[in-house]
């Protein structure tokens, strides 16, 4: 079965219709990571310096590590920002953000002054919910091609969502 699911989403020629579903996925994820400082994804982040958090306090009260100004957190929890990257492709999406430093807080690179503070690390959590919103839409797809009958995508759905595999169906499910 698997490579009969395998074949047939390589023909597949367009997940855009699903890339929504799991922007709002990566952007909730995101909004999780910066509340937790990091924990969310498993890599608490690094405490800042007592030098540091002092010079911080006094220009920007009550900011969170990563969110002095607001544009870094902003760019990774929501596609409207200015400073969010999202590319929609045919087989592709990029999700990220402009602003110059993200990389730097991002890179495993070895360093000498700022620690690693990883701002994406996406959970398996996460990572299972992308794989049921793909076979849920390589499902439909199936279906609505001919090339499988029996149960509708929504009645997957209700099956996944009792295996445990989600509590929901998604919007593009619901619009066909």
């Amino acid at each position: 079965m698997d490579r009969g699911i395998a074949r047939f989403s390589d023909g597949l020629t367009d997940y855009k219709p699903i890339w929504p579903v799991i922007e709002d996925d990566f952007y909730a994820e995101e909004k999780f990571q910066f509340k937790s400082e990091g924990a969310e994804g498993g890599e608490k982040w690094p405490e800042l310096s007592a030098e540091y958090a002092g010079w911080k306090e006094v220009r920007y009260p009550g900011k969170p590590i990563l969110q002095r100004t607001g544009d870094l957190v902003a760019s990774l929890t929501s596609g409207t920002d200015p400073n969010a990257v999202r590319v929609r492709e045919r087989k592709t999406l990029t999700l990220g953000s402009k602003v110059s430093y993200a990389i730097y807080h991002q890179s495993p690179a070895p360093r000498k002054v700022l620690p690693r503070r990883p701002e994406i690390m996406l959970t398996e959590q996460f990572k299972r919910g992308t794989m049921r919103h793909l076979h849920m839409y390589l499902v439909q797809i199936a279906t609505q091609s001919g090339f499988r009958r029996g149960l509708r995508p929504l009645e997957v759905s209700g099956i996944m969502a009792r295996a445990g595999w989600g509590k929901s169906v998604p919007s593009w499910a619901r619009r066909v």
